[in-house]
Protein backbone atom coordinates (compact mmCIF):
# COMPACT_ATOMS: atom_id res chain seq x y z
CA UNK A 1 0.00 0.00 0.00
CA UNK A 2 1.13 3.24 -1.19
CA UNK A 3 2.97 5.48 1.93
CA UNK A 4 0.53 8.59 3.02
CA UNK A 5 1.70 12.17 2.69
CA UNK A 6 1.28 12.13 6.86
CA UNK A 7 3.14 9.12 7.07
CA UNK A 8 6.37 10.28 4.95
CA UNK A 9 6.64 13.26 7.25
CA UNK A 10 6.35 10.85 10.36
CA UNK A 11 9.13 8.58 8.88
CA UNK A 12 11.06 11.74 8.34
CA UNK A 13 10.50 13.16 12.28
CA UNK A 14 12.05 9.45 13.25
CA UNK A 15 14.77 10.03 10.95
CA UNK A 16 15.50 13.09 12.41
CA UNK A 17 14.11 13.17 16.06
CA UNK A 18 17.57 13.76 17.58
CA UNK A 19 18.88 16.11 15.01
CA UNK A 20 15.50 17.93 15.66
CA UNK A 21 15.60 17.79 19.86
CA UNK A 22 19.58 18.75 19.82
CA UNK A 23 18.76 22.40 18.25
CA UNK A 24 15.57 23.47 19.94
CA UNK A 25 15.11 24.17 23.27
CA UNK A 26 13.05 21.78 25.74
CA UNK A 27 9.76 23.98 25.26
CA UNK A 28 9.81 23.21 21.54
CA UNK A 29 10.57 19.49 21.82
CA UNK A 30 7.68 19.40 24.32
CA UNK A 31 5.44 20.82 21.99
CA UNK A 32 6.85 18.64 19.01
CA UNK A 33 6.11 15.18 20.99
CA UNK A 34 2.37 16.51 21.52
CA UNK A 35 2.28 17.42 17.29
CA UNK A 36 3.53 13.99 16.80
CA UNK A 37 0.73 12.43 18.95
CA UNK A 38 -1.51 14.71 16.64
CA UNK A 39 -0.79 13.66 13.08
CA UNK A 40 -0.22 9.76 14.18
CA UNK A 41 -3.88 10.48 14.76
CA UNK A 42 -4.88 13.09 12.11
CA UNK A 43 -4.19 13.04 8.71
CA UNK A 44 -2.49 16.37 6.78
CA UNK A 45 -5.03 17.89 4.35
CA UNK A 46 -5.42 16.59 0.86
CA UNK A 47 -6.57 18.02 -2.40
CA UNK A 48 -10.00 16.39 -1.83
CA UNK A 49 -10.50 17.39 2.19
CA UNK A 50 -12.99 20.63 2.97
CA UNK A 51 -11.58 23.63 2.76
CA UNK A 52 -8.79 22.52 0.65
CA UNK A 53 -10.41 21.80 -3.20
CA UNK A 54 -8.81 24.64 -4.72
CA UNK A 55 -5.69 23.96 -3.51
CA UNK A 56 -3.44 20.95 -5.33
CA UNK A 57 -1.57 20.66 -1.52
CA UNK A 58 -1.10 16.87 -2.34
CA UNK A 59 1.61 17.98 -5.28
CA UNK A 60 2.86 20.54 -2.64
CA UNK A 61 3.71 18.26 0.42
CA UNK A 62 4.22 15.53 -2.19
CA UNK A 63 7.61 17.02 -3.80
CA UNK A 64 10.55 15.85 -3.03
CA UNK A 65 12.06 19.08 -0.40
CA UNK A 66 15.55 19.30 1.15
CA UNK A 67 15.82 20.29 4.56
CA UNK A 68 17.85 21.93 6.95
CA UNK A 69 17.73 20.57 10.63
CA UNK A 70 21.68 20.30 11.41
CA UNK A 71 20.84 24.29 11.34
CA UNK A 72 23.84 24.83 8.33
CA UNK A 73 24.31 28.76 7.94
CA UNK A 74 24.87 29.54 4.34
CA UNK A 75 27.22 33.11 5.39
CA UNK A 76 24.70 35.29 4.47
CA UNK A 77 24.57 39.08 6.19
CA UNK A 78 20.77 40.20 5.88
CA UNK A 79 21.69 43.49 6.45
CA UNK A 80 24.01 43.55 3.84
CA UNK A 81 22.93 41.83 1.16
CA UNK A 82 18.86 42.12 1.56
CA UNK A 83 18.15 45.99 2.79
CA UNK A 84 14.57 46.02 3.80
CA UNK A 85 13.17 49.85 4.28
CA UNK A 86 10.16 52.17 4.04
CA UNK A 87 11.17 55.60 3.52
CA UNK A 88 10.08 57.85 5.91
CA UNK A 89 9.89 55.34 8.78
CA UNK A 90 12.07 54.10 11.81
CA UNK A 91 11.64 50.54 12.43
CA UNK A 92 12.76 47.89 14.81
CA UNK A 93 14.39 45.33 12.53
CA UNK A 94 14.92 41.42 12.60
CA UNK A 95 15.38 38.77 9.80
CA UNK A 96 14.43 35.43 9.60
CA UNK A 97 16.70 33.39 7.21
CA UNK A 98 14.07 30.17 5.59
CA UNK A 99 13.74 29.32 9.72
CA UNK A 100 16.61 30.83 10.97
CA UNK A 101 16.84 33.73 13.36
CA UNK A 102 19.21 35.88 12.37
CA UNK A 103 20.29 37.52 15.87
CA UNK A 104 20.27 41.51 16.19
CA UNK A 105 22.19 44.05 18.24
CA UNK A 106 19.51 43.52 21.61
CA UNK A 107 17.44 46.59 22.27
CA UNK A 108 15.31 46.17 25.40
CA UNK A 109 13.47 49.78 25.41
CA UNK A 110 10.76 49.62 27.62
CA UNK A 111 11.29 45.97 28.39
CA UNK A 112 10.14 45.35 24.75
CA UNK A 113 11.79 41.95 23.54
CA UNK A 114 12.08 40.67 19.77
CA UNK A 115 14.21 37.84 19.36
CA UNK A 116 15.35 34.31 19.70
CA UNK A 117 13.16 32.10 22.28
CA UNK A 118 15.69 30.81 23.53
CA UNK A 119 16.81 33.83 24.91
CA UNK A 120 13.67 34.78 25.63
CA UNK A 121 13.31 31.98 27.95
CA UNK A 122 16.09 33.23 29.77
CA UNK A 123 15.04 36.48 30.34
CA UNK A 124 11.02 35.84 31.09
CA UNK A 125 10.85 31.95 32.45
CA UNK A 126 7.68 30.51 32.51
CA UNK A 127 6.10 33.29 29.81
CA UNK A 128 6.75 31.51 26.58
CA UNK A 129 5.52 28.37 28.31
CA UNK A 130 2.11 29.85 28.85
CA UNK A 131 1.49 30.71 24.98
CA UNK A 132 3.42 28.52 23.04
CA UNK A 133 1.23 26.02 21.12
CA UNK A 134 -1.58 26.70 23.49
CA UNK A 135 -4.21 27.67 21.69
CA UNK A 136 -6.79 25.30 20.16
CA UNK A 137 -6.90 26.48 16.58
CA UNK A 138 -3.13 25.71 16.88
CA UNK A 139 -2.54 22.20 18.46
CA UNK A 140 -6.08 20.86 16.10
CA UNK A 141 -4.60 22.68 12.83
CA UNK A 142 -2.89 20.04 10.60
CA UNK A 143 -0.26 22.60 9.16
CA UNK A 144 0.18 23.86 12.11
CA UNK A 145 0.83 20.68 13.64
CA UNK A 146 3.39 20.10 10.85
CA UNK A 147 5.62 23.32 11.69
CA UNK A 148 4.94 22.53 15.45
CA UNK A 149 6.75 18.70 14.82
CA UNK A 150 9.73 20.50 13.32
CA UNK A 151 10.16 23.70 14.14
CA UNK A 152 13.72 24.74 15.81
CA UNK A 153 13.16 28.45 17.07
CA UNK A 154 10.40 30.95 16.99
CA UNK A 155 10.42 34.85 17.05
CA UNK A 156 9.18 36.44 19.95
CA UNK A 157 7.50 39.64 20.24
CA UNK A 158 7.22 40.40 23.64
CA UNK A 159 5.31 43.67 24.88
CA UNK A 160 5.11 44.15 28.52
CA UNK A 161 1.96 45.68 30.27
CA UNK A 162 1.37 49.46 29.41
CA UNK A 163 3.68 49.60 27.08
CA UNK A 164 3.48 50.66 23.73
CA UNK A 165 6.10 50.63 20.88
CA UNK A 166 6.79 53.83 19.41
CA UNK A 167 8.03 52.39 16.06
CA UNK A 168 6.79 49.39 14.03
CA UNK A 169 8.54 46.21 14.49
CA UNK A 170 9.87 45.21 11.12
CA UNK A 171 10.52 41.38 10.22
CA UNK A 172 11.76 40.24 6.93
CA UNK A 173 11.55 36.66 6.08
CA UNK A 174 13.66 35.27 3.45
CA UNK A 175 12.73 32.12 1.49
CA UNK A 176 15.26 30.11 -0.32
CA UNK A 177 18.45 30.86 1.05
CA UNK A 178 18.68 26.88 1.05
CA UNK A 179 17.09 26.17 -2.16
CA UNK A 180 14.79 23.47 -2.67
CA UNK A 181 14.19 23.45 0.87
CA UNK A 182 11.09 23.43 3.24
CA UNK A 183 10.78 25.47 6.01
CA UNK A 184 9.18 26.28 9.30
CA UNK A 185 9.16 29.29 10.58
CA UNK A 186 7.45 30.09 13.51
CA UNK A 187 6.45 33.21 15.36
CA UNK A 188 5.33 34.32 18.91
CA UNK A 189 3.50 37.60 19.67
CA UNK A 190 2.40 38.20 23.31
CA UNK A 191 0.48 41.34 23.87
CA UNK A 192 0.33 42.42 27.09
CA UNK A 193 -2.32 43.95 29.35
CA UNK A 194 -2.88 47.46 27.44
CA UNK A 195 0.06 47.38 25.67
CA UNK A 196 0.35 48.91 21.87
CA UNK A 197 2.40 47.89 18.61
CA UNK A 198 2.57 47.53 14.91
CA UNK A 199 4.21 44.52 13.66
CA UNK A 200 5.09 44.62 9.51
CA UNK A 201 5.87 41.00 8.13
CA UNK A 202 7.61 41.18 4.73
CA UNK A 203 8.24 37.44 2.86
CA UNK A 204 10.55 37.76 0.00
CA UNK A 205 12.46 35.26 -1.90
CA UNK A 206 16.26 35.34 -2.06
CA UNK A 207 16.89 33.37 -4.61
CA UNK A 208 14.69 32.35 -7.95
CA UNK A 209 14.92 28.64 -6.52
CA UNK A 210 11.62 26.32 -5.40
CA UNK A 211 10.91 26.91 -1.86
CA UNK A 212 8.02 25.99 0.57
CA UNK A 213 7.55 27.82 3.73
CA UNK A 214 5.12 26.51 6.00
CA UNK A 215 4.77 29.18 8.94
CA UNK A 216 2.91 29.74 12.18
CA UNK A 217 2.11 33.18 13.81
CA UNK A 218 0.27 32.93 17.33
CA UNK A 219 -0.98 36.45 18.53
CA UNK A 220 -2.22 36.77 22.00
CA UNK A 221 -3.70 40.02 22.83
CA UNK A 222 -4.48 40.38 26.38
CA UNK A 223 -6.95 43.06 27.74
CA UNK A 224 -6.88 46.16 26.31
CA UNK A 225 -3.98 45.38 24.29
CA UNK A 226 -3.73 46.95 20.46
CA UNK A 227 -2.21 44.96 17.55
CA UNK A 228 -2.21 46.18 14.09
CA UNK A 229 -0.21 43.43 11.83
CA UNK A 230 0.45 43.88 8.13
CA UNK A 231 1.65 41.08 6.16
CA UNK A 232 3.43 41.65 2.90
CA UNK A 233 3.79 39.20 0.32
CA UNK A 234 6.31 39.77 -2.43
CA UNK A 235 8.06 36.84 -3.26
CA UNK A 236 8.34 34.81 -6.70
CA UNK A 237 6.69 32.41 -9.18
CA UNK A 238 9.29 29.65 -7.61
CA UNK A 239 7.92 30.13 -3.80
CA UNK A 240 5.24 28.28 -1.97
CA UNK A 241 3.54 29.78 1.08
CA UNK A 242 1.71 27.99 3.60
CA UNK A 243 0.91 30.19 6.03
CA UNK A 244 -1.26 29.93 9.21
CA UNK A 245 -2.09 32.94 11.78
CA UNK A 246 -4.01 32.39 15.13
CA UNK A 247 -5.20 35.37 17.26
CA UNK A 248 -5.98 34.70 20.94
CA UNK A 249 -8.06 38.33 22.21
CA UNK A 250 -9.49 39.11 25.29
CA UNK A 251 -11.78 42.01 26.59
CA UNK A 252 -11.29 45.26 25.17
CA UNK A 253 -8.29 43.97 22.87
CA UNK A 254 -8.60 44.92 18.91
CA UNK A 255 -6.08 43.36 16.44
CA UNK A 256 -5.94 44.41 12.75
CA UNK A 257 -4.73 42.22 10.23
CA UNK A 258 -3.90 42.94 6.59
CA UNK A 259 -2.56 40.21 4.19
CA UNK A 260 -1.48 41.60 1.23
CA UNK A 261 -0.46 39.51 -1.77
CA UNK A 262 1.68 41.54 -4.27
CA UNK A 263 3.86 39.13 -5.97
CA UNK A 264 3.96 35.20 -5.29
CA UNK A 265 4.10 31.73 -6.47
CA UNK A 266 1.43 29.40 -4.86
CA UNK A 267 -0.14 31.00 -1.61
CA UNK A 268 -2.28 29.45 1.13
CA UNK A 269 -3.37 31.31 3.86
CA UNK A 270 -5.01 30.00 7.19
CA UNK A 271 -6.49 33.09 9.48
CA UNK A 272 -7.95 31.64 13.05
CA UNK A 273 -9.50 34.54 15.42
CA UNK A 274 -11.10 33.56 18.34
CA UNK A 275 -12.86 36.39 20.90
CA UNK A 276 -12.85 35.56 24.25
CA UNK A 277 -13.55 38.87 25.81
CA UNK A 278 -15.84 41.38 25.97
CA UNK A 279 -15.91 44.03 23.85
CA UNK A 280 -12.71 42.72 21.70
CA UNK A 281 -12.55 43.81 17.84
CA UNK A 282 -11.01 41.88 15.52
CA UNK A 283 -10.58 43.70 11.49
CA UNK A 284 -9.34 41.20 9.13
CA UNK A 285 -8.61 42.55 5.10
CA UNK A 286 -7.23 41.25 2.31
CA UNK A 287 -5.85 41.93 -1.54
CA UNK A 288 -4.37 39.27 -4.13
CA UNK A 289 -2.96 40.58 -7.26
CA UNK A 290 -2.78 37.65 -9.03
CA UNK A 291 -1.61 36.82 -13.19
CA UNK A 292 0.12 34.50 -15.24
CA UNK A 293 0.18 30.89 -13.29
CA UNK A 294 -0.10 32.68 -9.54
CA UNK A 295 -2.75 31.00 -7.16
CA UNK A 296 -3.74 32.60 -3.62
CA UNK A 297 -6.37 30.33 -1.73
CA UNK A 298 -7.05 32.22 1.38
CA UNK A 299 -8.89 30.20 4.44
CA UNK A 300 -10.62 32.04 7.00
CA UNK A 301 -12.64 31.13 10.39
CA UNK A 302 -13.41 33.95 13.08
CA UNK A 303 -15.09 32.66 16.29
CA UNK A 304 -17.67 34.90 18.72
CA UNK A 305 -17.27 32.80 21.38
CA UNK A 306 -18.11 35.42 23.89
CA UNK A 307 -21.21 38.85 23.79
CA UNK A 308 -20.32 41.99 22.30
CA UNK A 309 -17.77 41.74 20.15
CA UNK A 310 -17.10 43.23 16.74
CA UNK A 311 -15.31 41.55 13.22
CA UNK A 312 -14.84 42.93 10.00
CA UNK A 313 -13.70 41.52 7.03
CA UNK A 314 -12.43 41.97 3.69
CA UNK A 315 -10.50 40.03 0.64
CA UNK A 316 -10.46 41.21 -2.86
CA UNK A 317 -8.54 40.06 -5.78
CA UNK A 318 -7.82 40.77 -9.17
CA UNK A 319 -7.17 38.12 -11.61
CA UNK A 320 -5.42 38.26 -14.83
CA UNK A 321 -4.34 35.38 -17.48
CA UNK A 322 -4.95 32.20 -16.14
CA UNK A 323 -4.44 32.99 -12.31
CA UNK A 324 -6.29 31.16 -10.11
CA UNK A 325 -8.05 32.89 -6.47
CA UNK A 326 -9.62 31.06 -3.61
CA UNK A 327 -11.60 32.30 -0.61
CA UNK A 328 -13.32 31.07 1.92
CA UNK A 329 -14.29 32.68 4.86
CA UNK A 330 -16.72 31.49 7.47
CA UNK A 331 -18.10 33.33 11.02
CA UNK A 332 -18.91 31.39 14.44
CA UNK A 333 -21.37 32.94 16.38
CA UNK A 334 -21.75 30.93 19.60
CA UNK A 335 -25.13 30.59 21.45
CA UNK A 336 -24.27 33.39 24.31
CA UNK A 337 -22.46 35.60 22.10
CA UNK A 338 -25.49 38.10 22.24
CA UNK A 339 -24.72 41.18 20.88
CA UNK A 340 -22.25 40.24 18.53
CA UNK A 341 -21.34 42.46 15.02
CA UNK A 342 -19.56 40.32 12.41
CA UNK A 343 -19.23 41.29 9.03
CA UNK A 344 -17.96 39.76 5.84
CA UNK A 345 -17.25 41.04 2.27
CA UNK A 346 -15.65 39.49 -0.81
CA UNK A 347 -15.16 41.23 -4.39
CA UNK A 348 -13.32 39.93 -6.79
CA UNK A 349 -12.13 41.36 -10.43
CA UNK A 350 -11.47 39.04 -13.12
CA UNK A 351 -9.71 40.83 -15.76
CA UNK A 352 -9.16 37.69 -18.59
CA UNK A 353 -11.59 34.91 -19.74
CA UNK A 354 -9.17 32.50 -18.12
CA UNK A 355 -8.68 33.86 -14.70
CA UNK A 356 -11.01 31.52 -12.74
CA UNK A 357 -11.99 32.51 -9.01
CA UNK A 358 -13.94 30.69 -6.52
CA UNK A 359 -15.62 32.17 -3.18
CA UNK A 360 -17.28 30.51 -0.39
CA UNK A 361 -19.06 32.76 2.13
CA UNK A 362 -20.39 31.18 5.35
CA UNK A 363 -21.78 32.09 8.77
CA UNK A 364 -22.97 29.94 11.57
CA UNK A 365 -24.96 31.79 14.12
CA UNK A 366 -26.56 30.19 17.41
CA UNK A 367 -27.36 33.69 18.95
CA UNK A 368 -30.20 35.40 18.18
CA UNK A 369 -29.71 39.34 19.42
CA UNK A 370 -26.82 39.48 16.93
CA UNK A 371 -25.77 41.70 13.49
CA UNK A 372 -23.90 39.50 10.79
CA UNK A 373 -23.58 39.91 7.16
CA UNK A 374 -21.51 38.22 4.47
CA UNK A 375 -21.54 39.18 0.97
CA UNK A 376 -19.50 38.34 -2.32
CA UNK A 377 -19.39 39.30 -5.99
CA UNK A 378 -17.46 37.96 -9.15
CA UNK A 379 -17.38 40.06 -12.21
CA UNK A 380 -15.28 42.26 -14.84
CA UNK A 381 -15.09 45.94 -14.65
CA UNK A 382 -18.01 48.38 -14.80
CA UNK A 383 -18.85 49.06 -19.02
CA UNK A 384 -20.86 51.99 -18.09
CA UNK A 385 -17.83 53.47 -15.75
CA UNK A 386 -14.96 52.44 -18.61
CA UNK A 387 -17.58 53.92 -21.97
CA UNK A 388 -18.15 57.30 -19.18
CA UNK A 389 -14.68 57.78 -19.11
CA UNK A 390 -13.56 56.75 -22.77
CA UNK A 391 -16.70 59.92 -23.44
CA UNK A 392 -14.72 62.28 -21.34
CA UNK A 393 -11.06 62.05 -23.21
CA UNK A 394 -9.64 59.12 -21.06
CA UNK A 395 -7.67 56.74 -23.46
CA UNK A 396 -9.25 52.99 -22.98
CA UNK A 397 -6.57 51.18 -21.60
CA UNK A 398 -5.37 54.18 -18.99
CA UNK A 399 -9.27 54.09 -18.10
CA UNK A 400 -9.11 50.57 -17.14
CA UNK A 401 -6.37 50.97 -15.29
CA UNK A 402 -7.65 53.37 -13.50
CA UNK A 403 -10.86 51.44 -13.10
CA UNK A 404 -8.86 48.19 -11.94
CA UNK A 405 -6.58 50.39 -9.66
CA UNK A 406 -9.80 52.13 -7.75
CA UNK A 407 -11.26 48.58 -6.95
CA UNK A 408 -7.96 48.08 -4.82
CA UNK A 409 -8.64 51.24 -3.02
CA UNK A 410 -10.85 50.34 -0.02
CA UNK A 411 -8.19 47.63 1.20
CA UNK A 412 -4.82 49.75 1.26
CA UNK A 413 -7.37 52.45 2.75
CA UNK A 414 -7.29 50.05 5.57
CA UNK A 415 -4.04 50.38 6.30
CA UNK A 416 -3.08 52.52 8.92
CA UNK A 417 0.56 52.45 8.63
CA UNK A 418 0.79 55.75 6.39
CA UNK A 419 4.58 54.86 4.89
CA UNK A 420 3.40 51.00 4.08
CA UNK A 421 0.51 52.57 2.47
CA UNK A 422 2.15 55.39 0.34
CA UNK A 423 4.66 52.28 -0.17
CA UNK A 424 1.97 50.21 -1.80
CA UNK A 425 -0.48 52.72 -3.96
CA UNK A 426 2.55 52.95 -6.04
CA UNK A 427 3.62 49.22 -6.18
CA UNK A 428 0.17 48.12 -7.05
CA UNK A 429 -0.46 50.93 -9.47
CA UNK A 430 2.97 50.05 -11.04
CA UNK A 431 2.01 46.04 -10.72
CA UNK A 432 -1.12 47.13 -12.72
CA UNK A 433 0.56 48.51 -15.42
CA UNK A 434 2.91 45.35 -16.50
CA UNK A 435 6.19 47.72 -14.78
CA UNK A 436 8.12 45.98 -12.11
CA UNK A 437 6.57 46.60 -8.79
CA UNK A 438 9.87 48.48 -6.92
CA UNK A 439 10.55 51.80 -5.94
CA UNK A 440 14.20 53.34 -6.66
CA UNK A 441 15.45 50.04 -7.61
CA UNK A 442 14.12 47.96 -4.58
CA UNK A 443 10.59 45.85 -3.92
CA UNK A 444 7.81 46.93 -1.95
CA UNK A 445 8.87 47.24 1.17
CA UNK A 446 12.56 48.00 0.21
CA UNK A 447 14.51 45.12 -0.58
CA UNK A 448 16.78 45.35 -3.00
CA UNK A 449 15.70 42.99 -5.91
Amino acid sequence: MEKTITQSFLDRFALDKETLSANAPELLNQARQQAHDYLVQNELPRTWSEGYKRFDIDAVLKEVWQFNFSRKSFGVDPLRDYPCRLSYMSSVQSFVLDDRIYKMPEDDTKGIYIGSIFDFEKKHPGVAAKHYNKMESVVNDPLSALNTLFAQDALVVYLPKNVRAESPLHIINLSGIAPETMTFPRFLVIAEENSQATLLFCDHAATDKKSLRNSVIEIYAEEGAHVECYDVEESGENTIRLHNLHVHQEGNSSVVVSSLTIHNGQTRNNFYSDLRGDRASFDLSGLCILDGEQKADNYSLIRHSVPNCHSNELFKYSLNDRAVGSFCGRIYVARDAQKTEAYQNNRNLLLSETAKMYSKPQLEIYADDVKCSHGMTTGQLDTSALFYMCQRGVPYMEAKLMLTIAFMSDVLDTIQLEPLKHRLEDVVDKRFRGLPATCNEHNCCGMKG
